[in-house]
């Protein structure tokens, strides 16, 4: 499935189609418990005073204190179930997930990572996003939040779809061509607040200087498709117009050794398997350093730097166009790397 011709799509678009990735009976395991998740969900709306047309998630679960063997100690969330376990090291996305995330052509992983670290890739969080069928009667759907995306992201994501999006639904939406530096640049050139105005086609072709090198698309698939996109894309939710309801998972990825939402799973759920378990834990040392946001005072090795670690990847093994990962590191630490020869 996963052959030149699709590796050429994800490689010119920044994400691609993969179809037929889950069968019947794992979509109808995934939405069976979906429908409980969101009957509770739906009970708890007069609590929240949460109105029924707004999109929420219904991503919470239960947490455990657990410890990862490297000695790290957090609270841990597990997943709803084995048909959502088993999304984490799904045999379709698996491979092509190693191959995106591990060789450094694609931007993603640094080019200084050894080889044995490259397929050593992390479930960095996932989202669980519902949006109810609209009648003509209901209006716009207002929910969006503007494109973001920048190319020197590493992250990339599966986007599992449980009922088909068809044309003119919304959801996921991008501008075709943006994860790399001189086609973001077309859009960073632009006058006009297109950042939220890209989804309306007519704004789009009303705009003097929008590029046509830089199509917006309103992805469709069917139930079962996954959708595997670089977060080195513009991309956003477009506002969901669908009479059907709108069910998507998203599963993020990172290359060994990268933080980004740094959501901990609890790895001692004896439900998983130990490659489940290997994907959901945090690295034993890192080639950037974690979010400011996150407190790491009890676990100090969730900050420790691989051996290895450079102030910049070498921009000369990319493909074409592509840019090298940003590497996120303190002034302190930069200079600590670069006065010692890292870098």
């Amino acid at each position: 499935m996963w052959d030149d011709a699709m590796r050429e799509t994800f490689a010119r678009q920044g994400y691609v189609v993969v179809p037929d990735v889950l069968d019947q009976q794992q979509l109808d395991e995934l939405n069976d418990v979906y429908d409980q998740h969101l009957i509770e969900r739906v009970a708890m709306r007069p609590r929240l005073g949460t109105d029924e047309k707004i999109r929420f998630s219904i991503r919470r679960r239960e947490t455990y204190e657990t410890t990862d063997r490297h000695g790290n100690t957090y609270e841990g969330r597990r997943f709803w179930s084995k048909a959502y376990r088993d999304l984490i090291d799904n045999e379709t996305m698996l491979p092509i997930l190693e191959e995106v995330l591990g060789d450094s052509a694609w931007g993603h992983a640094p080019a200084h990572m050894p080889e044995s670290l490259c397929s050593q890739i992390r479930l960095d969080h996932d989202n669980i996003h519902y949006k109810p069928g609209r009648k003509p009667s209901d209006g716009p759907d207002k929910g969006r939040s503007g494109l973001h995306g920048r190319p020197d992201s590493w992250h990339v994501t599966c986007v599992y779809e449980l009922k088909t999006v068809g044309p003119g639904d919304g959801g996921f939406g991008c501008v075709v061509g943006t994860h790399k530096p001189a086609n973001e640049q077309k859009l960073l050139d632009m006058d006009g607040e297109w950042r939220t105005n890209f989804v309306d086609t007519e704004w789009t072709s009303q705009l003097p200087n929008w590029d046509q090198d830089v199509p917006v698309h309103r992805v469709e698939a069917r139930a079962g498709d996954c959708i595997l996109f670089t977060e080195k894309l513009k991309h956003d939710t477009i506002p969901w117009a669908g009479s059907g309801e709108r069910r998507t998972l998203f599963y993020k990825y990172v290359p060994f050794g990268m933080h980004h939402g740094d959501v901990a799973y609890d790895t001692n759920d004896p439900e998983l398997t130990e490659r489940q378990k290997q994907i959901l834990e945090f690295s034993p040392c890192w080639f950037n350093e974690p979010r400011k946001d996150r407190d790491y005072s009890a676990n100090p090795a969730l900050t420790e730097l691989h051996p290895e670690a450079r102030v910049e990847s070498d921009p000369s093994v990319l493909m074409p166009g592509m840019s090298p990962p940003h590497i996120r590191l303190t002034d302190e630490t930069r200079a600590r790397l670069m006065n010692g020869g890292g870098g």
